[in-house]
């Protein structure tokens, strides 16, 4: 009977000096305030959006409230592509600090982001109310207004740009500079045969998986090519097939890969993709393709297309004409 009571009395003076030990730990390595600040502007400096999000929980967890840790954790999440997160964290940071214009300006951006504009207007109206001058915030404001209307505005130069936010080239751009956690969603979801995702991505990820898998690139590009020369069939604006002859710069080396293929390997190839298009008959709303045409600039950010019996006609005349030049191809 000794020998279990100083046994159990030892367990629990171990139990006792680990719990201490544990909390002199954590009181030991939480760092100053201002040493904290100093990482995280060092981290904001040199875009590392991963350390970042590290430090950010630790001002969390020592300092919770000040609103310091929140904005910066909002910064982190925003350029990971956490966008919903990115904007709880920064409304957090306003329950502290309500009339930073900053954290205003930020959380706009973070809707922008998430495609939320007229939330991203208003925040963008309060940073410049409690800040005239606040020039970043009147900018981005104009930016966010002119995506509530389906445009994309840039500056080459002396050059205007506009474009339909909907342009699937403009889709591209977004997706070459999306974190690599939204990037990596698409290319499984084009990996997989999504019926939601875009022939576009097909194309843009073609160029991503080249340098790993030449033949898988080429698959994907031909099969993104195919779908996409049979939904622009489907506009009525015949200026949108100006897109078919862009294809080849969203994914230069895997173009130039085709282009050099053996012709009884690209017949091949493209006897697969019809395969393919036989069996995946669900696909997403064709008209996505519309929105490289004109008509986009004239008729209020809307598109029209051919009925379904016209675009089942000029799909089938593409079809068929696919076939006769694999057949070319198999001859020669």
């Amino acid at each position: 009977m000794k020998k279990i009571h100083v046994s159990f009395c030892i367990i629990i003076f171990l139990f006792i000096a680990t719990l201490i030990i544990c909390i002199n730990y954590s009181s030991a390595s939480a760092k100053d305030f201002n040493e904290y600040k100093n990482l995280l502007k060092q981290t904001l400096a040199n875009e590392n959006w991963q350390e970042m999000n590290r430090i950010s929980d630790d001002v969390i967890k020592f300092y919770p409230d000040n609103d310091f840790g929140y904005f910066f954790k909002g910064i982190a999440m925003d350029e990971l592509g956490e966008y919903e997160k990115a904007i709880s964290y920064y409304t957090k940071a306003l329950e502290i600090k309500p009339n930073l214009p900053d954290i205003f300006q930020n959380r706009g951006l973070a809707y922008y982001h998430n495609k939320q504009y007229d939330e991203a207007i208003a925040d963008y109206k309060k940073a410049l109310e409690l800040n005239p001058n606040f020039e970043l915030a009147k900018e981005q404001i104009q930016v966010a207004i002119n995506a509530k209307k389906g445009i994309v505005v840039s500056k080459n130069g002396n050059v205007t740009n506009y474009q339909s936010v909907n342009d699937p080239f403009y889709l591209v751009s977004e997706y070459k500079n999306m974190p690599k956690s939204k990037k990596k969603e698409i290319i499984n979801s084009v990996k997989n045969s999504s019926s939601d995702i875009l022939p576009i991505y097909y194309i843009a990820v073609s160029e991503d998986v080249y340098s790993n898998n030449n033949k898988l690139a080429a698959y994907l590009y031909v099969l993104g090519r195919y779908r996409t020369i049979q939904d622009v069939a489907v506009c009525k604006d015949n200026s949108a097939a100006q897109a078919i002859s862009a294809l080849p710069f969203i994914a230069p080396k895997t173009s130039q890969y085709i282009s050099k293929m053996d012709k009884k390997d690209l017949a091949k190839l493209l006897q697969k993709v019809l395969d393919w298009d036989e069996k995946h008959p669900n696909r997403p709303e064709p008209k996505w393709i519309c929105y490289h045409g004109m008509e986009v600039f004239m008729n209020n950010g809307n598109v029209t297309t051919v009925s379904q019996k016209e675009w089942d006609t000029r799909k089938d005349k593409i079809k068929q004409s696919v076939i006769k030049y694999i057949e070319e191809l198999q001859e020669k």
